[in-house]
Protein backbone atom coordinates (compact mmCIF):
# COMPACT_ATOMS: atom_id res chain seq x y z
CA UNK A 1 0.00 0.00 0.00
CA UNK A 2 1.47 3.37 -1.00
CA UNK A 3 2.55 5.78 1.73
CA UNK A 4 0.19 8.56 0.63
CA UNK A 5 -2.71 6.11 0.52
CA UNK A 6 -1.87 4.83 4.00
CA UNK A 7 -1.77 8.38 5.30
CA UNK A 8 -5.17 9.20 3.78
CA UNK A 9 -6.79 6.06 5.17
CA UNK A 10 -5.29 6.51 8.65
CA UNK A 11 -6.38 10.16 8.83
CA UNK A 12 -9.88 9.29 7.73
CA UNK A 13 -10.07 6.34 10.11
CA UNK A 14 -9.19 8.72 12.96
CA UNK A 15 -12.44 10.60 12.31
CA UNK A 16 -14.39 7.45 13.11
CA UNK A 17 -12.34 6.05 15.99
CA UNK A 18 -10.62 9.09 17.55
CA UNK A 19 -7.42 7.00 17.73
CA UNK A 20 -3.97 8.54 17.59
CA UNK A 21 -2.70 8.70 14.02
CA UNK A 22 0.06 6.10 14.48
CA UNK A 23 -2.36 3.68 16.12
CA UNK A 24 -4.88 4.08 13.28
CA UNK A 25 -2.14 3.60 10.69
CA UNK A 26 -0.67 0.52 12.39
CA UNK A 27 -4.02 -1.30 12.29
CA UNK A 28 -4.61 -0.86 8.53
CA UNK A 29 -4.23 -4.14 6.65
CA UNK A 30 -3.99 -4.76 2.88
CA UNK A 31 -7.18 -6.30 1.53
CA UNK A 32 -9.22 -5.30 4.60
CA UNK A 33 -11.67 -2.40 4.94
CA UNK A 34 -10.12 0.53 6.84
CA UNK A 35 -12.66 -0.11 9.60
CA UNK A 36 -13.15 -3.88 9.56
CA UNK A 37 -16.37 -5.53 10.63
CA UNK A 38 -16.36 -8.14 13.38
CA UNK A 39 -15.30 -11.38 11.71
CA UNK A 40 -17.96 -13.75 13.10
CA UNK A 41 -21.54 -13.77 14.38
CA UNK A 42 -20.41 -14.39 17.98
CA UNK A 43 -18.16 -11.32 18.00
CA UNK A 44 -20.88 -9.14 16.41
CA UNK A 45 -23.44 -10.25 18.99
CA UNK A 46 -20.92 -9.73 21.79
CA UNK A 47 -20.20 -6.18 20.64
CA UNK A 48 -23.94 -5.48 20.35
CA UNK A 49 -24.31 -6.56 23.99
CA UNK A 50 -21.42 -4.27 24.94
CA UNK A 51 -23.02 -1.36 23.07
CA UNK A 52 -26.34 -1.99 24.82
CA UNK A 53 -24.65 -1.88 28.24
CA UNK A 54 -22.62 1.20 27.30
CA UNK A 55 -25.89 3.01 26.60
CA UNK A 56 -27.62 1.66 29.69
CA UNK A 57 -24.76 2.63 32.01
CA UNK A 58 -24.30 6.13 30.63
CA UNK A 59 -26.02 8.27 33.28
CA UNK A 60 -23.16 10.69 34.06
CA UNK A 61 -22.09 13.64 31.94
CA UNK A 62 -18.93 12.56 30.11
CA UNK A 63 -16.31 14.36 28.04
CA UNK A 64 -16.52 11.76 25.26
CA UNK A 65 -19.54 9.93 23.80
CA UNK A 66 -20.67 7.29 26.31
CA UNK A 67 -17.47 7.90 28.27
CA UNK A 68 -15.25 6.26 25.62
CA UNK A 69 -12.25 8.32 24.53
CA UNK A 70 -11.47 6.22 21.45
CA UNK A 71 -12.02 2.79 19.90
CA UNK A 72 -9.62 0.50 18.03
CA UNK A 73 -11.55 -2.11 16.01
CA UNK A 74 -9.87 -5.21 14.59
CA UNK A 75 -11.61 -8.17 12.94
CA UNK A 76 -11.45 -10.42 16.01
CA UNK A 77 -11.49 -7.87 18.85
CA UNK A 78 -12.12 -4.25 19.78
CA UNK A 79 -10.43 -1.92 22.25
CA UNK A 80 -12.44 0.70 24.14
CA UNK A 81 -10.36 3.43 25.80
CA UNK A 82 -12.42 4.51 28.82
CA UNK A 83 -12.09 8.16 29.81
CA UNK A 84 -12.06 8.06 33.62
CA UNK A 85 -12.04 5.99 36.81
CA UNK A 86 -15.66 7.02 37.46
CA UNK A 87 -16.73 5.62 34.10
CA UNK A 88 -14.75 2.41 34.76
CA UNK A 89 -16.69 1.72 37.96
CA UNK A 90 -20.10 2.23 36.45
CA UNK A 91 -19.31 0.33 33.25
CA UNK A 92 -17.97 -2.74 35.05
CA UNK A 93 -21.01 -2.76 37.34
CA UNK A 94 -23.21 -3.10 34.24
CA UNK A 95 -21.05 -5.61 32.38
CA UNK A 96 -19.89 -8.18 34.95
CA UNK A 97 -22.65 -10.73 35.61
CA UNK A 98 -24.15 -11.44 39.02
CA UNK A 99 -27.27 -13.18 40.28
CA UNK A 100 -29.94 -11.64 42.47
CA UNK A 101 -31.43 -14.53 44.49
CA UNK A 102 -35.03 -15.09 43.49
CA UNK A 103 -34.61 -12.48 40.79
CA UNK A 104 -32.48 -12.40 37.68
CA UNK A 105 -29.01 -12.23 36.21
CA UNK A 106 -27.66 -8.70 35.97
CA UNK A 107 -24.90 -7.81 33.53
CA UNK A 108 -23.93 -9.79 30.43
CA UNK A 109 -24.56 -13.53 30.96
CA UNK A 110 -21.43 -15.59 30.32
CA UNK A 111 -19.06 -12.61 30.45
CA UNK A 112 -15.68 -13.43 31.96
CA UNK A 113 -12.39 -11.64 32.52
CA UNK A 114 -9.92 -13.37 30.22
CA UNK A 115 -6.79 -11.59 31.38
CA UNK A 116 -5.38 -8.60 33.25
CA UNK A 117 -2.32 -6.90 31.75
CA UNK A 118 -0.52 -3.58 32.09
CA UNK A 119 -2.57 -2.56 29.05
CA UNK A 120 -5.94 -3.13 30.70
CA UNK A 121 -8.49 -5.93 30.96
CA UNK A 122 -9.68 -8.31 28.24
CA UNK A 123 -13.26 -9.58 28.40
CA UNK A 124 -14.86 -12.47 26.52
CA UNK A 125 -17.88 -14.75 26.60
CA UNK A 126 -17.24 -18.18 28.06
CA UNK A 127 -17.05 -20.87 25.39
CA UNK A 128 -17.12 -18.38 22.50
CA UNK A 129 -14.48 -16.82 20.24
CA UNK A 130 -15.03 -13.27 21.44
CA UNK A 131 -12.81 -10.48 22.72
CA UNK A 132 -12.97 -6.87 23.91
CA UNK A 133 -10.25 -4.84 25.60
CA UNK A 134 -11.07 -2.12 28.12
CA UNK A 135 -8.13 0.24 28.58
CA UNK A 136 -7.40 3.84 29.52
CA UNK A 137 -7.01 4.28 33.29
CA UNK A 138 -4.20 2.53 35.16
CA UNK A 139 -4.57 -1.20 35.83
CA UNK A 140 -5.09 -0.54 39.54
CA UNK A 141 -8.21 1.48 38.71
CA UNK A 142 -9.75 -1.59 37.09
CA UNK A 143 -8.74 -3.82 40.02
CA UNK A 144 -10.17 -1.35 42.49
CA UNK A 145 -13.45 -1.10 40.57
CA UNK A 146 -13.80 -4.90 40.53
CA UNK A 147 -13.07 -5.12 44.26
CA UNK A 148 -15.65 -2.43 45.01
CA UNK A 149 -18.16 -4.40 42.98
CA UNK A 150 -17.37 -7.60 44.89
CA UNK A 151 -17.82 -5.81 48.21
CA UNK A 152 -21.13 -4.27 47.14
CA UNK A 153 -22.51 -7.63 45.95
CA UNK A 154 -21.47 -9.28 49.22
CA UNK A 155 -23.41 -6.63 51.14
CA UNK A 156 -26.49 -7.29 48.96
CA UNK A 157 -26.15 -11.04 49.28
CA UNK A 158 -25.98 -11.50 45.51
CA UNK A 159 -23.91 -14.19 43.78
CA UNK A 160 -20.81 -13.25 41.75
CA UNK A 161 -20.82 -15.08 38.41
CA UNK A 162 -17.78 -13.77 36.57
CA UNK A 163 -15.24 -15.36 38.92
CA UNK A 164 -14.44 -19.01 39.44
CA UNK A 165 -15.66 -21.40 36.79
CA UNK A 166 -15.00 -20.52 33.15
CA UNK A 167 -18.23 -22.33 32.23
CA UNK A 168 -21.64 -20.69 32.24
CA UNK A 169 -23.34 -20.96 35.63
CA UNK A 170 -26.68 -22.67 36.14
CA UNK A 171 -28.21 -19.24 36.81
CA UNK A 172 -26.87 -17.83 33.55
CA UNK A 173 -28.03 -20.81 31.49
CA UNK A 174 -31.51 -20.65 33.02
CA UNK A 175 -31.75 -16.90 32.48
CA UNK A 176 -30.51 -17.20 28.89
CA UNK A 177 -33.11 -19.85 28.03
CA UNK A 178 -35.89 -17.89 29.70
CA UNK A 179 -35.19 -14.42 28.31
CA UNK A 180 -32.74 -14.57 25.41
CA UNK A 181 -34.43 -17.00 23.04
CA UNK A 182 -37.35 -16.64 20.66
CA UNK A 183 -38.30 -13.81 18.31
CA UNK A 184 -36.68 -10.95 20.25
CA UNK A 185 -33.37 -12.79 20.45
CA UNK A 186 -33.54 -13.56 16.72
CA UNK A 187 -34.24 -9.90 15.96
CA UNK A 188 -31.33 -8.74 18.13
CA UNK A 189 -28.89 -11.21 16.56
CA UNK A 190 -30.00 -10.33 13.00
CA UNK A 191 -29.39 -6.64 13.67
CA UNK A 192 -26.26 -7.05 15.81
CA UNK A 193 -24.11 -5.72 12.95
CA UNK A 194 -25.65 -2.26 13.40
CA UNK A 195 -24.72 -1.95 17.08
CA UNK A 196 -21.30 -3.48 16.46
CA UNK A 197 -20.78 -1.11 13.55
CA UNK A 198 -21.75 1.94 15.61
CA UNK A 199 -19.45 0.85 18.43
CA UNK A 200 -16.57 0.53 15.94
CA UNK A 201 -17.25 4.10 14.76
CA UNK A 202 -18.09 5.69 18.10
CA UNK A 203 -15.36 8.31 17.76
CA UNK A 204 -17.27 9.99 14.93
CA UNK A 205 -19.82 11.29 17.45
CA UNK A 206 -16.96 13.27 19.00
CA UNK A 207 -14.85 14.30 16.01
CA UNK A 208 -17.69 15.19 13.63
CA UNK A 209 -20.15 16.88 15.99
CA UNK A 210 -20.08 19.61 18.60
CA UNK A 211 -22.48 17.66 20.81
CA UNK A 212 -22.32 18.25 24.55
CA UNK A 213 -23.68 14.76 25.20
CA UNK A 214 -24.55 11.59 23.32
CA UNK A 215 -27.03 9.25 24.97
CA UNK A 216 -29.29 6.52 23.72
CA UNK A 217 -31.18 3.29 24.22
CA UNK A 218 -32.53 0.26 22.38
CA UNK A 219 -35.97 1.36 21.20
CA UNK A 220 -39.25 -0.48 20.82
CA UNK A 221 -40.51 -1.52 17.36
CA UNK A 222 -42.26 1.08 15.20
CA UNK A 223 -44.91 0.82 12.51
CA UNK A 224 -44.03 0.11 8.90
CA UNK A 225 -42.14 -3.17 9.28
CA UNK A 226 -43.13 -6.81 9.16
CA UNK A 227 -43.10 -8.80 12.38
CA UNK A 228 -40.93 -7.36 15.12
CA UNK A 229 -39.06 -5.27 12.54
CA UNK A 230 -35.40 -4.23 12.82
CA UNK A 231 -33.49 -3.78 16.06
CA UNK A 232 -33.75 -0.03 16.69
CA UNK A 233 -30.99 2.07 18.22
CA UNK A 234 -32.09 5.55 19.32
CA UNK A 235 -29.19 7.98 19.73
CA UNK A 236 -29.69 11.50 21.08
CA UNK A 237 -27.00 13.92 19.88
CA UNK A 238 -27.55 16.77 22.32
CA UNK A 239 -26.28 20.29 21.74
CA UNK A 240 -26.33 23.34 23.96
CA UNK A 241 -28.43 26.17 22.51
CA UNK A 242 -26.24 28.31 20.26
CA UNK A 243 -23.82 25.52 19.44
CA UNK A 244 -23.35 24.71 15.79
CA UNK A 245 -24.92 21.42 14.70
CA UNK A 246 -22.98 19.39 12.17
CA UNK A 247 -25.77 17.01 11.29
CA UNK A 248 -24.92 16.24 7.68
CA UNK A 249 -21.26 15.50 8.39
CA UNK A 250 -22.22 12.69 10.78
CA UNK A 251 -24.87 11.30 8.44
CA UNK A 252 -22.43 11.34 5.52
CA UNK A 253 -19.83 9.56 7.64
CA UNK A 254 -22.18 6.78 8.75
CA UNK A 255 -23.45 6.20 5.20
CA UNK A 256 -20.01 6.50 3.53
CA UNK A 257 -19.37 3.63 1.12
CA UNK A 258 -15.77 3.04 2.25
CA UNK A 259 -15.77 3.86 5.97
CA UNK A 260 -19.42 3.77 6.99
CA UNK A 261 -22.19 1.20 7.36
CA UNK A 262 -24.43 -0.29 4.65
CA UNK A 263 -27.34 2.01 5.49
CA UNK A 264 -29.32 4.75 3.80
CA UNK A 265 -32.23 7.00 4.88
CA UNK A 266 -35.24 4.91 5.86
CA UNK A 267 -38.12 4.87 3.43
CA UNK A 268 -40.58 6.10 6.04
CA UNK A 269 -40.61 8.06 9.30
CA UNK A 270 -43.26 6.72 11.63
CA UNK A 271 -44.39 9.73 13.66
CA UNK A 272 -44.30 8.22 17.14
CA UNK A 273 -43.89 11.72 18.59
CA UNK A 274 -45.32 15.11 17.56
CA UNK A 275 -43.87 16.00 14.13
CA UNK A 276 -42.29 19.22 15.40
CA UNK A 277 -40.19 17.26 17.90
CA UNK A 278 -38.90 14.99 15.10
CA UNK A 279 -37.80 17.80 12.78
CA UNK A 280 -34.10 17.04 13.28
CA UNK A 281 -34.34 13.26 13.35
CA UNK A 282 -33.11 10.90 10.70
CA UNK A 283 -33.47 7.14 10.49
CA UNK A 284 -30.97 4.96 8.64
CA UNK A 285 -31.62 1.33 7.71
CA UNK A 286 -30.06 -1.48 5.71
CA UNK A 287 -31.61 -2.97 2.60
CA UNK A 288 -32.75 -6.10 4.43
CA UNK A 289 -34.27 -3.89 7.18
CA UNK A 290 -32.66 -5.73 10.09
CA UNK A 291 -31.08 -2.69 11.76
CA UNK A 292 -32.46 0.82 12.28
CA UNK A 293 -30.27 3.70 13.49
CA UNK A 294 -32.27 6.67 14.74
CA UNK A 295 -30.21 9.87 15.04
CA UNK A 296 -31.94 12.62 17.04
CA UNK A 297 -30.25 16.01 16.94
CA UNK A 298 -31.61 17.97 19.89
CA UNK A 299 -30.90 21.16 21.82
CA UNK A 300 -31.01 21.95 25.53
CA UNK A 301 -30.55 25.08 27.62
CA UNK A 302 -29.30 25.73 31.14
CA UNK A 303 -32.91 26.45 32.08
CA UNK A 304 -33.77 22.86 31.19
CA UNK A 305 -30.95 21.63 33.39
CA UNK A 306 -32.28 23.74 36.25
CA UNK A 307 -35.62 21.93 36.13
CA UNK A 308 -33.91 19.24 38.21
CA UNK A 309 -32.23 21.40 40.82
CA UNK A 310 -32.84 18.66 43.37
CA UNK A 311 -30.01 16.73 41.71
CA UNK A 312 -26.72 17.92 43.28
CA UNK A 313 -24.80 16.82 40.20
CA UNK A 314 -26.41 19.39 37.91
CA UNK A 315 -24.01 22.22 38.79
CA UNK A 316 -21.09 19.95 37.90
CA UNK A 317 -22.89 19.01 34.68
CA UNK A 318 -23.41 22.65 33.74
CA UNK A 319 -19.75 23.42 34.37
CA UNK A 320 -18.71 20.43 32.29
CA UNK A 321 -21.01 21.59 29.48
CA UNK A 322 -19.31 24.97 29.53
CA UNK A 323 -15.88 23.38 29.17
CA UNK A 324 -17.06 21.18 26.29
CA UNK A 325 -18.65 24.14 24.49
CA UNK A 326 -15.31 25.95 24.47
CA UNK A 327 -13.54 22.79 23.30
CA UNK A 328 -16.08 22.15 20.54
CA UNK A 329 -15.95 25.74 19.30
CA UNK A 330 -12.21 25.45 18.86
CA UNK A 331 -12.63 22.22 16.84
CA UNK A 332 -15.52 23.26 14.62
CA UNK A 333 -15.77 27.03 14.74
CA UNK A 334 -18.89 29.20 15.11
CA UNK A 335 -22.02 29.11 12.97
Amino acid sequence: MRRDQLSRLATRRQQYTNEHYQRARSLLRPGQPPIPAADCDEQRKFEADLFYQLLASDSDFTAYPLGIRSVSPQPDTIELVVESAQRVKRLLSYLLPCYEPGGEVHGVPGLRIKQWTTRGVELHLAGQRTSAWLTGPHREVWRSAENEGLKHLAELGWKVLWRGSEDWSTEEITFEHQWNTGEWARQFRAGAWSASGLLRRLGAFHTLTAADAVTGYKGLPINGYEGSGPVRWCLDIIHRAGTRRVKQDLIDAITDAEFGLPVSPARHLDAIYPPESMENWIRLEDEARTGLIELRFTTFTYEQLQLSTCDPDYQAIAEAVERRVHSASRRLGPY
